[in-house]
């Protein structure tokens, strides 16, 4: 009698095995733009890995969902008011205003969410822990090793005029970045630009969008960008910083302690310029 149960069962087994292949199929062809079935490669062993990859990011989407639900608390927490001329959100700052949606007015973010002031408030030089890969020394995320004349010159001014310097190098550091975006991308990758370099930047929003990730803000790049719904993607670029992370501590356990720390920035960058907001 149970031959009979388990010969009936096979073809439920069979079709449900034929369908999610399928759904895995269209989903990696339509959101992460691998290659068709009929193609030599996919039929040549790319299949395997793409099946691979699409688990993978499916994993990190879950986590991600997450830490989403821990953005929207802080956006809540931090009372954001919509702007009818900008369209990023307005955010509390720590001098009672809120965010203008300017780049100079985006960067103070970013200075202080890196920066340590000593005892008057001015920013604070100070020494770069082992397993940090960012050099010696550092102020406000300019630090020796990826900024070396900017870091000198801020160790060597009176503490009072640091500030308004590290301000005007994060917008000129970022600008090849932010000039070619549109609008409502720049206060983001901006931040983005500056704690991650560049090109780094770049290749995150590259990935996102399933394209080859060179690095270069050139055509193809930016003609898909017009494609997107500018919140989504922000949030699948920030997915793809957090990826990079978690690859980053997971070949070196030095720098498992730094996650948390960048997790915590990505999701603050999210909540801060990721919400996108319509101009009346």
């Amino acid at each position: 009698m149970a031959a009979p149960q388990l010969s009936s069962r096979l073809p439920k087994k069979i079709d449900e095995r034929v369908t999610n292949d399928a759904i895995r199929d269209e989903v990696g062809k339509k959101y992460f733009g691998f290659s068709d079935m009929a193609s030599g490669s996919w039929a040549g062993g790319e299949k395997a890995q793409q099946k691979v990859d699409i688990a993978e990011r499916m994993r990190s989407a879950a986590r991600f969902k997450d830490l989403e639900g821990d953005i929207m608390q802080r956006q809540i927490r931090s009372s954001i008011e919509s702007s009818p001329s900008f369209v990023g959100p307005k955010m509390p700052d720590a001098g009672g205003g809120v965010f203008s949606g300017s780049l100079f007015d985006a960067a103070k973010k970013t200075l202080n969410w890196e920066a340590r002031r000593d005892k008057q408030g001015n920013l604070a030089v100070y020494p770069l822990p082992s397993g940090d890969m960012g050099g010696t020394y550092e102020v406000a995320g300019i630090n020796d090793k990826y900024h070396p004349e900017a870091a000198k010159t801020l160790r060597d001014l009176p503490p009072e005029e640091r500030e308004a310097y590290a301000l005007n190098y994060i917008v000129k550091y970022t600008e090849p970045v932010t000039s070619k975006l549109p609008e409502t991308y720049r206060p983001f990758f901006q931040d983005l630009a500056f704690n991650r370099g560049p090109t780094g930047s770049v290749k995150f929003l590259q990935r996102a969008m399933g394209l080859k990730d060179d690095g270069v803000l050139g055509p193809v790049t930016l003609d898909k960008l017009k494609q997107e719904n500018p919140a989504d993607l922000m949030r699948r670029v920030s997915l793809e910083q957090l990826n990079y992370e978690r690859q980053l501590k997971a070949k070196d356990a030095r720098r498992e302690k730094f996650y948390p720390g960048l997790e915590n920035r990505v999701m603050n960058r999210n909540a801060a310029f990721g919400q996108f907001r319509a101009s009346a």
